[in-house]
Order: structure tokens, then sequence, then C-alpha cells
């Protein structure tokens, strides 16, 4: 037989056994697969095949919890980078992300299972972007990020929706029913839970134990102790042999007795709990967080040595493994004993730092449970308090946690009366105007935080009135000195440090005077960056600088100056995408981010154009006196425009209409009826409807999306364009 025929032979022989041990791999018969694939002569096939086999290869013994297939996993990925294989290549760093992984290498992983869904995405390979979304929520998580952890894992979620594959759907709901309630959504985990519950009658026993111990918990963060013991005692009867969930029970158990403050119920659970995680995995997840459970239960009963030490040995197993919500959990309990113990300065320093933590993590209902505990402790000024009731009742409120809201009411009904109000602040406050719910309640947040030391940022699309809401704060937080507005997008990288700092005269060519710089201008008074997410990353640098050591020094000078001011800092873009895709400095977001005030587009309030269209004209010519019903058609009118560009735009329309009409409030109206949008408004409102997602706007439209790209070209769109 010719070589060439033979070489054939064998190939189609070593296709087949690899196809029969990928089919093998998918049914999870894992020995039957290891078993083909060690009949094949590594030697004698193609650089194809060899590849081919490793990807298989290497899933299955990631699949049995063996991590010896690097030198496997390498040569895949360097032998599909040079093909056209884009399946094979994203089934690679799949994998090498798996790998990462189980090393902790999670930020590694990250980018690796990133470059893998991308792949998937132009292979148009849904399930295989499902399971590599399912990984990247598992190692945001590992990382800290809540709110990304749960956006993948809402994407995956949508991908088993869209295929019809109800197992998965099912298995992922359940999943990310545990991120809601982690990220402190707790009425939508409750919601999610219930609506897995239909797939019980299908699960094994052990997760029928965990799909019960986990929903009791938001039933115990809400303040209904017996449903929760109800419902994690329905664990029980599915817990014989499994050594993991029997810990997870006790630890959970304890945790609910915890919350509902019976801490000689919660100790006793825990203590068993520990043991059994102990014996399972000394360096696990299970471990820091009962022992941190236990340091936290301790504290209650006032042991607070025992309590230090259990907190010492939880935090250091949760730095090993990177338990970011253990960690600063952890540093709260290190607040609560220093406090105890009288060292106010290391108190308010790890206060500090769980809330920073906890913030950046995105765990909401931990972050307001820290900030009532920060806020009882008489750690901080009164004005500084009371900030921190108010967020807190914030978020209690939304989630409505109402045995925390009676707590932190009756706190915030012993309050001191702050004088917050500037020395500059003559006459009246800036003016917010509206009734609806969502402005009144963010107006009562930035006037009750108004007095605290705390950075602000603030959110929404352009013209839904920031600037305003700055000025509102400065007027009421006390301080002297002045409100210094900074547009950051325009000052030159040359000029940076020369506009924020100041100089000498003479430090610089033209320099012919002292001058001090933006940053000393606002000592004892507010900062204002605008449009922040646009500033350069030298401009975030030094920043970032003066607020961790909070002095300037002039250009030309020696001497450092302090300084002391408020910082509030705007955006019209979503500024935790931006640092999630390395456009924004996470650390200094996370500086700015105390306070977070995200103001509504008009056409979530346009029951209050009514009144802004009443005051914008009550500043022209126009007599308003006897006008009602007509002041009352014209804002109808209005309410069905598309306000794009907010108040802003409704000020501007309204001013021109009133010039135009010279005066004649039945001009302004008849206009106002025969708006029709164009297809360029009408096509913006719906991008930015729609974060810019050109498929939907497409489906909405019925268009291609290669239609909408070609009208956004045509239009010359960008998520910058004016209304």
């Amino acid at each position: 037989m010719p070589k060439i025929e033979q070489k054939e032979i064998m190939s189609s022989a070593v296709a087949r056994n690899l196809q029969c041990a990928e089919k093998l791999l998918k049914g999870k018969e894992f020995e039957r697969a290891l078993a083909i694939l060690g009949e094949i002569d590594l030697e004698s096939i193609s650089p194809d095949m060899l590849a081919w086999r490793h990807l298989i290869y290497a899933e299955t013994k990631l699949t049995l919890g063996e991590y010896d297939v690097e030198s496997e996993i390498e040569y895949t990925i360097s032998f599909y980078r040079q093909s056209n294989k884009n399946d094979k290549f994203g089934w690679a760093k799949y994998l090498h992300g798996w790998l990462l992984i189980s090393y902790s290498k999670y930020f590694d992983a990250r980018e690796t299972l990133l470059e893998s869904y991308t792949t998937y995405k132009r292979c148009d390979d849904h399930l295989s972007q499902a399971c590599v979304l399912n990984r990247l929520s598992f190692v945001s998580y590992q990382l800290g990020d809540i709110v990304g952890a749960t956006t993948y894992l809402k994407k995956c979620k949508s991908i088993y929706e869209m295929i019809n594959d109800v197992a998965r759907e099912l298995i992922i709901s359940f999943n990310l029913a545990q991120l809601y309630y982690a990220g402190g959504e707790i009425r939508r985990s409750l919601d999610l839970y219930e609506d897995t519950k239909c797939g019980l009658s299908v699960w094994s026993k052990n997760n029928i134990a965990i799909y019960n111990m986990q929903r009791a918990i938001p039933f115990a963060l809400k303040g209904d102790f017996d449903l929760a013991q109800k419902t994690i005692r329905e664990a029980v009867p599915y817990l014989e042999g499994f050594s993991r969930e029997q810990a997870i029970y006790h630890e959970y158990l304890g945790w609910i007795y915890l919350l509902e403050g019976n801490y000689i119920e919660a100790d006793k659970a825990l203590r068993k709990g520990l043991k059994l995680s102990l014996d399972l995995a000394p360096e696990s997840a299970l471990v820091s967080q009962t022992q941190r459970r236990l340091a936290d239960v301790l504290i209650g009963q006032g042991s607070y040595i025992t309590a230090i030490q259990h907190a010492d040995e939880a935090l250091a197993v949760a730095v090993k493994i990177n338990e970011r919500v253990e960690i600063a959990a952890c540093y709260r309990v290190f607040a609560l004993v220093e406090n105890h113990n009288g060292r106010s300065e290391k108190a308010r320093h790890r206060f500090k730092q769980a809330i920073d933590l906890f913030s950046m993590i995105g765990a909401r209902y931990e972050l307001a449970s820290t900030r009532y505990l920060a806020a009882v402790s008489g750690l901080y000024p009164e004005g500084q308090r009371q900030a921190f009731l108010y967020l807190s009742r914030e978020y209690f409120e939304s989630e409505q946690v109402n045995h925390y809201l009676l707590k932190i009411d009756k706190e915030i009904g012993q309050a001191r009366p702050v004088n917050n109000k500037t020395p500059e602040s003559s006459g009246l406050p800036p003016r917010i105007i509206g009734h609806n719910p969502a402005i009144k309640r963010l107006t009562a947040l930035a006037r009750n935080v108004a007095a605290s030391e705390m950075s602000v940022l603030l959110t929404g699309p352009t013209g839904t009135g920031k600037d305003l809401f700055a000025r509102y704060i400065h007027h009421f937080s006390g301080r002297k000195g002045r409100f210094v507005a900074v547009n950051t997008a325009a000052i030159p990288e040359s000029m940076i440090e020369a506009e924020l700092f100041g100089h000498r005269k003479g430090a610089f060519t033209g320099a012919d005077r002292t001058k001090p710089g933006l940053i000393e201008e606002a000592d004892q008074g507010t900062l204002y960056l605008n449009e922040i997410a646009d500033s350069s990353p030298e401009f975030q640098a030094k920043l970032l600088d003066v607020l961790e050591n909070r002095t300037v020094r002039r250009l030309g000078d020696t001497r450092e100056r302090p300084v002391a001011f408020r910082l509030i800092a705007a955006t019209n873009h979503n500024l935790e995408k931006h640092v999630r895709n390395n456009q924004f400095r996470a650390d200094l977001f996370h500086r700015l981010n105390d306070i977070h005030i995200a103001l509504p587009s008009l056409r979530d309030r346009l029951d209050d154009i009514p009144d802004l269209v009443s005051y914008f004209l009550a500043q022209t010519e126009i007599d308003l006196d006897g006008n009602d019903d007509a002041l009352e058609r014209l804002s109808r009118a209005l309410i069905r425009h598309d306000w794009n560009g907010n108040i802003r735009q409704l000020k501007s329309e309204v001013e021109r209409m009133a010039l135009l009409s010279k005066g004649d409030l039945s001009h302004m109206i008849t206009a106002a009826a025969q708006y029709r949008p164009s297809e360029r408004e009408q096509l913006l409102n719906l991008l930015s409807q729609n974060d810019w997602n050109r498929r939907e706007v497409a489906r909405i439209l019925g268009l291609s999306e290669g239609g909408i790209r070609y009208r956004i070209k045509k239009y010359k769109l960008s998520e910058k364009s004016p209304a």
C-alpha cells in the first residue's frame, strides 16, 4: 500500500477516535474518553490532530480536578493562533482561563477568558459563549466585582434562554440569585429563587440542600428570621452523606442567628460549621467566612480578645484566596475592636478600609450595615455621622429592610442639628425644581450628606442638572471656602500642573506673577470637577496624589501647602464601565465614589415638565397671570417630545419658542403640538435609551444592524452627540 494512502487511512482513524473521545467528554464519560486518547500514538499523528487531542485531554483532566495539563494547553494556543480555526482557538483560551483559575491567577484568567469570549462571538458559537461567561462571572466575583459578575451571568442566562436550554438556564438562575443577595439586591434575589423552585424535582440531593440554605439568607437579611429558619431547615433531609453541605448548613444557620442577635445559638452553629470546614479544607472560603462570623458573634457577646483572634485567622485565609468580601468584613471587626479599646484613629482607619472595599466590590447590604455601625460608633462629627445614617437609610429603604430602618430612624431622630449653610450662601439656595419622587429623594439625600467630608460622584445624562446639584451640596455644606468649578476635559496636558497647583512668579516663561492653583483656591471650600471621565491619565494621577496627601506645591516652589476641600465630581459616562475597560483609574474612581447620586433623565420624570416649563417661562417677559390653562396645554404638548438633551434641551426649546412666538402662548402651543422627531432625533434617542446597543435598536426599528450603522455614520452620531 502506498505510504500516502496509508497515512490518509491512519489520519482518518485518528479523527474518528478523537470525534468519539470528544463525544464521550460531552457525555461526561471521562474515563472512557481518556482511555481512547491513551491509545493514540502521539509520535505519528499530524500537528493538527495532536492539537485537537490535547484540547480534549486537557478539558477531561480539568473536569476531573487534575491540573497538570499546562504543556498541552500551551501547545494548542500556539498552534491554533496560527490557524484559521477560531472555534478551536477559543476553546484553547477557555481551557487556559480555567487552568489559571485553579492557580488563583484571577486577573490573568479574566484577560484570557475575555479573549476566548471574543473569539467565540466571531464564530457565533452561543453555547461556548455561555460557558465562558459563566467562568468570567466566577472570576469577577473572586476579584471583588459583584456588578461585573452579575452582568456576565445575566448574559449567560440570556443565551440559555435564547437556545431554549432550560436545565442550564435554571442552574444559572440559581447562581444569579446568590449573586443578587451578595450585591444587596435582596428582593430581586428572592424573586429569582422563587422562579427557580420549579427545577428542584430534577436536581440532586446536595443541590436541593444548597438551594434551601441559600434561599434562607435573603429572608434573614430582610429581618424575617422565622421564615429564614423554616427555609434553611428544609435542607436537613438532603444533607446526609454530604460533608461540605453540612458545613455550609451550620455556617448559614449561625449567620441567621447572628443577624437575629441570638449569639448563643449562633456560637454553637458556627463552631460546628468551623470544625467541619477545617476538616474539609483549612484554606477555603468556608473557613474564612465561618471564622469571621464567629468573630462578629464574640463581639456581640463582649469577648473582644477572642474575637480578634478569630478575625486574624479569617483574614489570613481570605487574603490567601483573595476573598475580598471577607477581607472587608474582617476590617469591620477590627474597627469595632479598636473602638472598644479606645483607639479612635485606628478604628476610623479600619472603618474606612471596610467601607471603601465594600463599595468597590458592590456589596451594598454590607456597605450599608457598616456605615450604620460607623454612625453609631461615636467616632465621627455630626455631619459625617448623619451622612452615614442617610446613606444607609437610602439603601435599606430601597430593599425594605425594616428592622434596620427602625434603628436608623431612631438615630436620626436623636441627631443634633447641623449648621450646614456656607458663609457665602446669601439668599436662597440653588433651586431644584420637581415633585417627582426620585428627584425629591435625591434632593433630600444631597442636603442630608452635604455637611460631611465624603466625596460625591454625580452621574446622569447631559443636561440633567449635575452642576445645579453640585452647587446645592456646596450651599448646605457649611464650608467656609469657595465653590471652584473645573472642566477637567478642557485642561491641556501641558498645563495640568500649572492649573491645578499654581505657580510662582518666574517659574516658566510668561509666569509674570505668582498664582495659586485651582485646588488651592478651593481650600476650605468645594472643588467641583466636571466631565471627570474625559480627564487625561496624567490629570487622574495628579488628582489621586492630592487626595492621598492633601497637599499641593506650586510650580517653582519648594513649599508643600496643606489643602482641605470637599470634592464633587460629575460625568455623563458610565464610569464603572470606563474602569472595567481600563479607561479610568479604579483607585481614583473609588476615592470619588463615597456618595453616588445618579440623576434621572427627563423621560424618567415627565411629571416635572409643567413645573419646569412654568419656571423657564417666568424667566422671560411672558405674562403668566391667568394663563394656567394655556400652561397646562403647552406642558401636555411638550411631554410628547423626545428630550434626549434633558432639562437643558427643554429650557432651550422653551426659550426659543417664547422668542419666536413673541410672548403668545397660543402660538407656542401650536408649535409644540406640531413637533415631529426627525429620523436623527429618533435614532439618537433610541441609541441613548439602549446604551448604544445597535443590535437592539435595529430590532426595535425593524432594520438590519448594518442599516443602523449606516445611519449613525450618515448623521455623524456618537455617544457625545447633542440632541
